[in-house]
């Protein structure tokens, strides 16, 4: 099937009972034509994204200079590790909608949304006076150990800019939740590579009219911001206006069981934020903010490929939840299998190809300035296919609500993580990172997962057997 005939079908899937059919080979073929539709523009998103770094980085670089170029990436890495400030609720969201969806409860879907923004509401003012209180008593200079006087004195407002665009998009995230959690999360593409243009915009007018460092994370941090508020009107407002969030829908009912399994999903972001997303924080405090230029160039670098199978797997949550939820196991386990093999190949090949290229490929990008050592360069490629493969048996448990082993293991391997990554960047210097990364978790996460998600798979599949042979009994007993 060509890509137009599949936009033609994904339309009339939109438009009709094609996902509520009691057919199983019918919704199977819509569920893949909407996992492809949103795959693709997925890719299509983040090429437009990874294009705008290709062409920003080096500008903002050359026109802000190591140090605080270093502060702008150490100060977006804190903004990450603070993603998991919804407390999970958005995952709870969607987790929720796709339930829902597959059992084709449209009341459930719209006390999920009202619900989930009502909490989200909540949480982004929290966030935002917290943080207001707590602004002017922190030397921003001092903590992110800058040393000259334009960074010392940037660094505050930066952060502040940075919190508030984070606090706002906090609630707007429902739209893109509920998108998802619908298997439309093609539409949240589509509104992102506006966001990505907004930002190429934004930064070329701030470098050409010479703003300060403030003013180019104005722009950096905004755009998305803007993006997203567009996606909420236009969806709620114009094309699915049943699914506005409403405060007469808001139920405690479903209040608890999204914060329950939010809370779930907010220990493992948590966990993952301090594993993962700590890595320029930690350098910045042992080597010094000058050292994260080194480490971060080279990591965006790499960090591409995990950002196009991000987007290329995160349709798969939701599938997979609708589909466990109508019982099609075979669907599960296939496309699960597929899609595990396929990553590991595609990553390890791109990987490769990027390790060989590496330093042609800096001195291109970036100049002479930046020289990664090659330790540093292999534990970052060898990371990436692990990080992926990890990602792809992530989105399957998350779509069958297996959060609580998600949350121990990555508990475990985080404590791990951290210590170790403190330990070999004393003694190794910004190579020992990745390399931390990769020993603690192989050890820790990725053998837990050999053994645990096949016993999980096959104990699906007998429960879905079980329940497929209730319902012929029943239909058999009613007629």
């Amino acid at each position: 099937m060509n890509v137009v005939a599949i936009l033609r079908e994904t339309r009339k899937d939109l438009q009709s009972t094609a996902m509520h059919s009691s057919d199983p080979a019918e919704r199977s073929a819509a569920r893949h034509r909407r996992a492809i539709v949103t795959g693709v523009t997925s890719g299509i998103s983040r090429a437009v994204r990874i294009g705008v770094s290709l062409i920003t980085v080096p500008l903002t670089l050359h026109y802000l200079g190591n140090e605080r170029f270093g502060l702008w990436m150490t100060i977006s890495s804190v903004l990450a590790m603070a993603g998991f400030a919804d407390f999970g609720i958005g995952n709870g969201v969607l987790n929720t909608v796709s339930t829902a969806f597959g059992k084709d409860d449209w009341d459930g879907i719209r006390r999920a949304i009202s619900s989930g923004f009502a909490v989200l509401t909540l949480i982004g003012a929290l966030i935002l006076a917290l943080f207001l209180s707590i602004y002017k008593f922190v030397d921003w200079g001092n903590l992110f150990r800058a040393t000259t006087v334009a960074a010392r004195a940037e660094a505050g407002p930066a952060m502040l800019v940075f919190a508030v665009c984070f606090a706002l998009n906090v609630p707007l995230d429902v739209v893109q939740r509920a998108q998802l959690g619908l298997q439309q999360g093609f539409l949240t593409n589509l509104w992102q590579i506006l966001s990505s243009i907004m930002i190429l915009v934004g930064i070329l007018a701030v470098i050409h009219f010479h703003f300060s460092l403030t003013v180019l994370v104005v722009a950096f941090a905004g755009a998305p911001v803007l993006g997203t508020a567009m996606n909420v009107a236009y969806f709620f407002g114009v094309s699915r206006r049943d699914l506005l969030p409403r405060w007469n829908l808001v139920s405690r009912a479903t209040i608890e069981q999204i914060t329950r399994l939010g809370g779930l999903f907010f220990v493992l972001q948590l966990v993952v934020a301090v594993s993962y997303s700590a890595d320029n924080f930690i350098i910045a405090r042992i080597l010094g903010v000058a050292d994260v230029t080194v480490f971060s160039i080279p990591q965006r670098m790499f960090s591409t490929i995990s950002l196009v199978v991000a987007m290329l797997m995160m349709p798969l949550w939701p599938a997979y939840g609708e589909a466990i939820s109508r019982g099609d196991m075979l669907w599960v386990r296939q496309t699960l299998t597929r899609t595990l093999l396929g990553v590991f190949v595609l990553t390890t090949l791109v990987s490769a190809a990027l390790l060989l290229f590496s330093n042609r490929l800096i001195l291109w990008w970036v100049g002479p300035n930046i020289h990664p050592s090659f330790l540093l360069m292999l534990g970052l490629a060898v990371w990436t296919v692990l990080s992926n493969c990890g990602s792809t048996l992530a989105m399957f448990l998350n779509g069958a609500g297996i959060v609580k082993f998600q949350v121990i293991t990555a508990s475990i391997f985080g404590i791990g993580c951290l210590a170790v990554k403190i330990l070999l960047t004393q003694q190794y210097g910004i190579a020992g990172v990745p390399w931390a990364t990769i020993i603690t978790y192989g050890l820790l996460t990725a053998f837990p997962y050999v053994l645990y998600v096949p016993r999980l798979l096959r104990q699906m599949e007998e429960k879905a057997d079980a329940m497929s042979m209730d319902a012929v009994a029943a239909s058999m007993i009613e007629n």
